[in-house]
């Protein structure tokens, strides 16, 4: 499920570029970090946010400003909310000190999510130094539904299946890191060995988990598709 291996390690590569390029990273806030609520002239109102601690990276050619942005009192499933108010900040941004001529923004429906490194933002946008206006994606997730179905849910309350969805993923990542350690995939011929070792401990882990919270392999299951479905905050990963 979670595709933590797909962020491969590209240190040397970042090493020549910042080289090449002398670029400087700072990191840097703006004036006024959180609003409450946000009213324009056109009719919506904009969601209350806390932006985090932006960075600002320069080379000669290029001024990158990056941020995430959390939402307050709001689930973040309105894209048109969403889209305007990064367009608010964008503006904002913009005709700051910093001066950029590249921006990133990125909006999370809590810090948790913005915490997690597996990408669990609603919305963001893009201005690279050559674009003349900005663009705004979205990614789309269910709405919460009332607590009736489907019927694992009468007996696992939202808070606990939701501690399953973190242990469920906390497994995989243990997974992945012990099958590392035991055969690197530094060595091709490990390719084999390293996937095979860490589907067995995921089976081992999730045996745990399903002991622990007296759930069948079957609600496991659906709980992780749930919790991928509804965007529900991944635990930060962390190495061993």
């Amino acid at each position: 499920m979670r595709k933590r291996f797909l962020f491969t390690s590209l240190s040397a590569i970042i090493l020549f570029a910042c080289c090449l390029n002398s670029e400087t990273i700072e990191s840097t806030e703006l004036t006024d970090t959180t609003n409450d609520e946000i009213s324009i002239a056109a009719p919506i109102k904009l969601s209350g946010y806390r932006l985090l601690p932006p960075t600002i990276s320069r080379t000669p050619t290029k001024t990158l400003y990056r941020a995430n942005i959390v939402l307050k009192g709001d689930d973040g499933l309105n894209d048109e909310n969403n889209k305007q108010l990064l367009l608010h900040l964008y503006d904002s941004i913009k005709n700051s000190d910093a001066s950029p001529n590249a921006v990133s923004l990125f909006l999370f429906q809590t810090e948790e999510h913005s915490q997690s490194g597996m990408g669990q933002w609603v919305a963001r946008l893009s201005k690279a130094k050559n674009d003349d206006e900005p663009t705004v994606a979205a990614q789309h997730f269910k709405i919460p539904s009332p607590e009736k179905a489907p019927s694992y849910r009468k007996s696992l309350t939202l808070e606990i299946r939701k501690e399953i969805f973190k242990e469920i993923i906390q497994a995989e990542d243990k997974s992945m890191q012990e099958a590392e350690r035991k055969y690197p995939l530094t060595s091709f011929s490990n390719a084999e060995k390293n996937d095979t070792y860490q589907h067995q401990l995921a089976k081992k882990f999730k045996a745990e988990i399903q002991r622990k919270f007296k759930v069948d392999q079957k609600t496991l299951k659906t709980i992780s598709l749930e919790g991928l479905e509804y965007n529900w905050p991944m635990p930060k990963y962390s190495k061993d």
